[in-house]
Order: C-alpha cells, then structure tokens, then sequence
C-alpha cells in the first residue's frame, strides 16, 4: 500500500497535482518491496483531481498518475490503482461523490473511471488492475445502503468495460468496503468475469485503531481478549494519561473514557474463533456465487502500534491478530494489501524517514522476508 496525495490549497488543487515522484517513491523502495516477497503495490490516488479539471489539465492530471504506475511496474511489481475519494477538497469529499444528491458528480465520477481505466489499459492489463472506489460509503449495513451502491457500482463497471475490455477491475461492497458489504453484493447483477472482489478488514475496530482519534491514550487493548491483560491495559493507559500531566480533573475525565473504551471493547469477546468466523462468512459468499479464492483480495488490514507518545496495540498481541488475519487471508486463497508500506501514524511496515526502518513484528507475522536490503537496525 502506498499513497499518492493530491496537494491542494484551500477549496482547489494546486497544479500539477498529486505528490513528485520524489516525494513518494524511489527505485530503492520498489526494489526492498519485492525483496520482502510481495509482488504488488496498491497505489491510492485521490480522484479528486480528475473530478476538477477538464482538457488539458485533466490530461496533465492522468498523465501524472500515468508516470506514477509506469515507475511501479517498471521496477517488476504490479499496481492495483486505487481511486480513494479524500477530504481534502469539499467540493470532491467522499461525501459529495457518495452521498448522491448531484447527479452530475457521480456522472463525472464515471467519466473519471473511463480516463482511468484507459490510461491502464496501455501501460498493460497484464501489470495493473483499477480498484473503483475505495470502503464506499453506503449505509446502512442492514442491506438497504448495499443495493443503492450495487446500482452505482454496476454503473462504473460498466464505465470501465467500455473504455477497457480487457482491464482487470476491483469491486467491494457497502458498509465501508468490509466483509458485511461484500457478503450482501451479487456478482451477478455485475456480469463481468474480469472482477476482483475485495473487502477490508479491521476488526475488532477497538483493538485495531486504538491509539487514534479519541482513544489516543488507549495503550494495550489486548487480542485475543483476556480479563486481565485487559486490567493491564487499563495501567497502560493510566501511565500514559500522566504522562501529559493533567490536571486532577482532566485525569479523572480520561481515564473514565478509557476505562468505558475498555469495558465495550471486552464485551466483545474478540478471539482467534470469532475472527474465523468473519472469514467464514466470505468463504461461504464466495461459494455461494462461485468466486475461486484467486479472485478475492484482502484489500486492506493493519493495527495501530503502540509509540512513547500515544496508544495503541502491544507488539505481542499486533504479532497475534496480524498472523491470524494473514493466515485466514491464505486459506482462502486470496490476495492481500497491508496497510501500509511507510507512514507515520503507526500502521506501517517501514519507517517513513530515510532509514526505512523495517516493523519486524509485522513483517514476521505477514509471513515476509525480513528487509534483506534494509540500511536500518
């Protein structure tokens, strides 16, 4: 997984758009990710962009994400081309592509699909697939948000075929793109044999993504769920939470919040059994429709890791869920994306300075080489 961020400034895009090639990605990235054991890329691009122009600049626009695959699969890996709606612009946020109160967006979200797939089908069908839209954001999860975007979905299905006959194509379900969205999807009402069928996978959200957002002082919500290393996790935190010398009142505030955070997180029971159990239900789906496992992708999965300056989940319990998922992933036959190759949030397999400092817990646990070319510890 890589991002390729569209710079912007306030309400527009600065041109050209989309992050240097410099900025991103070097030959010595590409060549480290083959000598891990994979041997794709998902390359995430804001169509925002594409939405926003027209002519020339539209062409200038593709042409850079053209340069962008091109310097990918020249380095021997293949792309899956991701087109994530981001926030960056209102007027192109995934809540304006999505939400479909303009008729005229999500026609030009179908125009941008067909440039897209264009561009992909000469850099060549054997190296790149396009994934339509990223964890769309159809709701409700009971099945109602998932027909409406089966409508759309069709529609860009369409889109793509017509502009590239041969292209391989990357299609999800509603609910956010996770396995509760793909198990309402029905192929057939896509009638297209070149679909590859991903969902994400980042469950329990509570372990996954504690340490962002409002749960950043949540430190070692444990996988799978035990009642004491959950007290521990509650001691984790606590020193943490001093750790920001707060206030008698704001100490008591916070840790209220985490140990509520807690308590709903244990609720849940989450173990190896229960996550079996979410993977059996796309393996159930996909017989049920006839999909063979080399037509799914595990498009998305990762847990937050615990830093000195925020929450997250311990190394120990990460190398527990990372394995299972991955496991559970190869047992179906399927492909998978980690996310992501270099950030600095906490879900990454390098560091994102120069060092490229390898995550050894994941790479063990993902079943890779461990960065036989790294120039880190």
């Amino acid at each position: 997984m890589a991002e390729l961020g569209a710079a912007h400034a306030e309400g527009d895009y600065k041109w050209p758009p989309y992050r240097d090639m410099a900025e991103w990605g070097s030959a010595d990235d590409f060549a480290r990710i083959k000598a891990l054991g994979l041997d794709f890329v998902r390359l995430s691009v804001d169509p925002g962009p594409l939405l926003a122009s027209e002519g020339t600049r539209r062409d200038v626009a593709v042409g850079r994400l053209e340069e962008a695959v091109r310097a990918v699969t020249n380095s021997g890996l293949k792309v899956v081309l991701d087109l994530h709606p981001v926030g960056q612009v209102k007027a192109w946020s995934p809540e304006a592509i999505e939400n479909g109160s303009d008729q005229a967006i999500r026609d030009r979200y179908r125009s941008a699909v067909s440039w897209v797939a264009r561009m992909l089908e000469r850099v060549g069908t054997d190296k790149v697939a396009l994934e339509l839209m990223n964890e769309p954001q159809y709701y409700p999860c009971d099945g109602s948000g998932g027909r409406e975007w089966e409508t759309v979905l069709t529609g860009l299905v369409r889109a793509a075929r017509q502009a590239a006959p041969e292209l391989t194509l990357v299609v999800t379900g509603a609910c956010g793109g996770n396995i509760t969205g793909l198990v309402q999807l029905d192929p057939g009402r896509l009638g297209d044999d070149r679909l590859l069928y991903s969902f994400h996978f980042y469950e329990p959200h509570g372990f996954t993504h504690q340490g962002t957002a409002q749960s950043r002082l949540v430190k070692g919500a444990p996988w799978p769920v035990t009642e004491s290393e959950t007290a521990l996790s509650l001691v984790y935190s606590e020193l943490l939470v001093d750790e920001k010398d707060p206030t008698p009142a704001e100490r008591s505030a916070k840790l209220a919040e985490i140990s509520r955070y807690l308590d709903e997180y244990a609720a849940g029971g989450w173990n190896e059994d229960a996550l079996r159990a979410r993977f059996d239900q796309v393996r159930a789906w996909a017989k049920k429709h006839g999909v063979p496992g080399d037509r799914l992708l595990l498009g998305e999965f990762g847990a937050m890791a615990e830093s000195g300056w925020h929450g997250g989940a311990l190394d120990a319990h990460r190398f527990l869920w990372l394995d299972a998922v991955r496991r559970e992933a190869d047992a179906l036959g399927a492909s998978w994306a980690y996310w992501e190759y270099a950030n600095p949030h906490g879900m990454s397999l390098m560091s994102p300075d120069e060092m490229r400092r390898p995550d050894r817990i994941a790479l063990i646990a993902l079943g890779l080489a461990e960065d036989p070319v790294s120039t880190g510890n």
